[in-house]
């Protein structure tokens, strides 16, 4: 042991100077590895303290920007809830107003009440050859047609006119003096109205042709409806029509020459060598041209009815489009069904500009005495839709609307709805045609044309429901407008007359004890005579003391000749049908025995070939 001892150390010895070298190498290995390990802690803490103070630096200059960052996240986001919100409450109220229109019963027609369609002229017809009004009455309207958005009205005579001369035979023993129609002209000029006459000169001339002095004129013999072309005394008759109204409305910008449902045409022996088309239209150029001659800056209307058909090449050859403006007609609800899309290209390159005409009143019924106010709307926003499409075929544009108001079919016929029952269905429409839409934001406007009561309930309710009210007696059955009592006469007809029909219904037909049969034969039984009969003074006397209050409610604003015609149309064919069936009644029950049966068959069988026994 010592010996190894002794040798480590000799070893170590002799190596001393290679032991010392490495010592000292390592010595300053260790030295320089805590010198680099406190330089990386310097410059740590150096980057450290440089990071810190760019930081902070960073942190002062850049404050602002991103106050004003947050600033804009906030503002944004607050924008995303506003926006969010707006949506939710215009989709809300979008929501509520369709829901309160189909309340209202308003027909859907694609408006858009942002951006609406308003014709220029907006004309209210008064068609005169049946129940025309008292002047006064006229006086109280023209300012109510005007405050809801009406530009003027177009009269339409007709036999009303007071004719002189010439032509004296062909007015109405009850026609308009020359005063009364000075008063109506002032009366629409105090309202600022623009007035727009219309002459027949062609077909529904029957209010002249049926005198015998002027059936020469007649395309066909026996009938008055149209004037033929063709004979020598047509032109002459037309022109003194012409130059009597003129003389009493010499300020008129336009002038309707008529000229619709020409039904009989052709057929004369002169007229039936020439086309229709050529007819119609050498009528049509013959009649404007000696009107713009003497009169120039005239313009003329003429119904399109008898144009829809035509060429737009025979159009252009009786140079149509410089002499007349069309007026294209339809009072259904499809529009488009009777003057399609080619109709409107043709009358655009044909005409510079062209008028539209719907309905208030009398195109849904001859015999209706009140009109379907729902229907007459739809007509009329129809027609916004159909004209903000079509305007801008026409060089000028479409320059307005008509609303008709017909009084009688033709002048045969009898009396559909009067004027003053029809007033809410024209408030209606012509509030709808003069906004460009109907919808509630209407009410206050329509209330107070029609001066009516406000319900007192708080909570909102439909100021009108045309589903279930079309005829608005419910909803406007309280308002006081000129000639609102006719209006609730109506409605007082209507429940008469369904309670006189459904009478007459059950007592002539649906029971076995009051028919004809029975009547004729004078054969049925006392008892149940009285049982059918048991309602039947009731009836009776309502239906008089509905007499009494038409004449009442009507004098105010027609003549005698219009009360005595509506009341014998509308109640008393009813009050006959009642004292029929109290006469039979009567002498049925005067009977105390009776034959056997089979009962005698009637004679008159025979003529339809029915065999009878032998006696």
């Amino acid at each position: 042991m010592k010996n190894y001892i002794y040798h480590v150390g000799v070893t170590a010895w002799r190596k001393k100077a290679s032991i010392l070298v490495a010592a000292s190498l390592l010595v300053l290995l260790i030295l320089g590895l805590q010198f680099s390990q406190s330089e990386q802690e310097n410059s740590r803490t150096y980057k450290d303290d440089k990071d810190a103070m760019k930081s902070e630096f960073a942190q002062f200059s850049n404050v602002k920007f991103l106050e004003s960052l947050q600033k804009q996240r906030n503002a944004l986001k607050n924008s995303d809830q506003k926006d969010h919100k707006n949506f939710r409450k215009n989709n809300e109220d979008e929501k509520s107003q369709h829901d309160m229109e189909k309340l209202l019963g308003i027909p859907f027609v694609n408006l858009d009440p942002k951006k609406p369609y308003i014709p220029k002229h907006r004309i209210v017809h008064f068609d005169l050859k049946g129940a025309p009004p008292k002047i006064l009455y006229l006086k109280k309207i023209f300012p109510l047609i005007k405050t809801m958005g009406g530009t003027g009205i177009l009269l339409e005579y007709e036999d009303m006119f007071p004719y002189s001369g010439v032509l004296n035979d062909i007015k109405a023993t009850n026609a308009f003096s020359v005063d009364d129609v000075k008063e109506i002209l002032k009366f629409a000029e105090e309202s600022k109205l623009e007035v727009i006459p219309l002459i027949q000169t062609f077909g529904h001339m029957e209010f002249a042709l049926k005198h015998s002095n002027w059936s020469k004129l007649r395309e066909v013999p026996d009938s008055p409806q149209a004037l033929c072309p063709s004979r020598n005394g047509t032109m002459d008759f037309i022109t003194e029509m012409v130059k009597q109204v003129m003389a009493l409305h010499p300020k008129i910008n336009y002038l309707h020459i008529g000229c619709d449902e020409v039904f009989q045409m052709g057929e004369c022996e002169v007229c039936r060598l020439e086309l229709h088309e050529n007819l119609f239209l050498r009528h049509v150029r013959t009649v404007a041209t000696n009107i713009r001659k003497q009169w120039p800056n005239l313009k003329l209307l003429v119904w399109d009815d008898m144009l829809r058909h035509l060429s737009q090449q025979s159009l252009q050859d009786f140079s149509l489009g410089e002499l007349v403006e069309p007026m294209v007609w339809v009072y259904a609800e499809d529009i488009y069904r009777f003057v399609q899309s080619p109709v409107w290209d043709k009358y655009g390159a044909v005409f510079k500009t062209a008028w539209t005409a719907s309905a208030f009143k009398g195109a849904f019924g001859e015999t209706l005495y009140v009109p379907d106010a729902r229907r007459h709307l739809e007509n009329n926003l129809r027609w916004l839709d159909v004209m903000n499409q079509q305007n801008q075929l026409f060089k000028d544009g479409l320059s307005g609307i008509i609303l008709t108001g017909w009084q009688r079919y033709d002048h045969f016929a009898v009396l559909c709805e009067l004027f003053p029952a029809a007033l809410p269905s024209l408030a209606l429409s012509l509030l709808a045609v003069s906004h460009g839409y109907f919808n509630q934001s209407l009410k206050t406007q329509l209330l107070s044309a029609l001066s009516c009561p406000e319900h007192g309930s708080g909570r909102p309710t439909p100021f009108i429901a045309l589903e279930i009210d079309s005829h608005l007696w419910d909803k406007l059955g309280r308002c006081m407008f000129p000639g609102s009592p006719i209006f609730r006469l109506m409605y007082r007809l209507h429940n008469a007359e369904n309670e006189v029909l459904e009478y007459l219904k059950t007592t002539n037909h649906q029971k076995g004890w009051l028919t004809s049969y029975n009547v004729r034969h004078n054969y049925s039984l006392p008892l149940r005579i009285d049982e059918l009969t048991s309602d039947l003074p009731r009836i009776y006397h309502s239906l008089l003391a509905l007499n009494r209050a038409a004449y009442d409610t009507m004098n105010e604003i027609f003549d005698y000749y219009t009360i005595a015609e509506w009341i014998e149309q509308r109640i008393y064919p009813y009050i006959i049908e009642l004292e029929k069936i109290q006469n039979y009644s009567s002498v049925l029950k005067t009977v105390s025995s009776w034959p056997s049966r089979p009962l005698p068959p009637l004679k008159d069988l025979q003529r339809l070939g029915v065999t009878l026994p032998e006696k």
